[in-house]
């Protein structure tokens, strides 16, 4: 079933926008063109699943994912979807732009292409739960979009950086040292180094011990050090 969320982005891309909403485009249903032709795909899940249509549109047209990441939630309680709130808290866990890597690992063989624009939302949500005799004790029913509080537009390799902490990259750097400033689990930080590897925007130099060692593209050719930037 479609959110509201995606539903309230779907309509600010097309309509909202002076375009329009839910065209089909060669034989691929498209959230939304807006006025200037671009195609605009609003993935509030994984987009590992926009390959195949990426795969066959970018070629001859321009698009744009839009993918909200949730950077504030409020957790609400209703008897129904459409019902009346029985009650309302903000959630203690608070995401950020740079979760985006845990879905952005699914687009990284595609990204970047000159067709191709990834715009990151930091939204804050109402997440309305329903009571439920089945796991966790409920289900989530909606999720409503309360606010965009940041955008972030990825077109280019480099634009990732804009991610991660300022500065970070111009010198080298494992997983570890990566995890260490982010804040988040070693994993975490492997699939952001892999989205930064395999889209250009950084290159390995070498390994210390079991770990790689990645550095910014092209950091160690503008300060003219030999390979590994020692």
């Amino acid at each position: 079933m479609e959110t509201s969320l995606h539903r309230e982005l779907k309509g600010r891309y097309g309509p909202g926008a002076g375009g329009r909403q839910e065209v089909c485009v060669a034989g691929y249903r498209i959230d939304a063109v807006a006025d200037d032709g671009v195609l605009v795909e609003v993935q509030s899940g994984a987009l590992g699943p926009l390959r195949g249509k990426l795969g066959r549109l970018l070629p001859d047209r321009r698009m744009r994912v839009v993918k909200p990441v949730v950077v504030l939630r409020r957790i609400v309680r209703r008897a129904r979807r459409d019902g009346a709130d029985l009650s309302a808290r903000l959630s203690p866990k608070r995401g950020s732009v740079v979760d985006v890597f845990d879905d952005l690992i699914g687009l990284v063989r595609v990204f970047p292409h000159p067709n191709l624009e990834v715009e990151i939302l930091a939204v804050e949500i109402d997440e309305v739960r329903l009571s439920s005799r089945r796991r966790c004790g409920y289900v989530v029913a909606d999720r409503v979009l309360r606010d965009v509080v940041g955008r972030v537009a990825l077109r280019e390799a480099d634009d990732l950086w804009g991610l991660l902490p300022g500065g970070f990259g111009d010198e080298p750097f494992t997983t570890r040292e990566l995890a260490e400033a982010l804040g988040r689990p070693l994993a975490f930080a492997q699939r952001v180094a892999y989205c930064l590897r395999l889209s250009g925007a950084a290159e390995t130099v070498g390994k210390t011990g079991n770990h790689r060692v990645y550095v910014r593209a092209g950091a160690c050719a503008a300060r003219g050090v030999a390979h590994g930037c020692a």
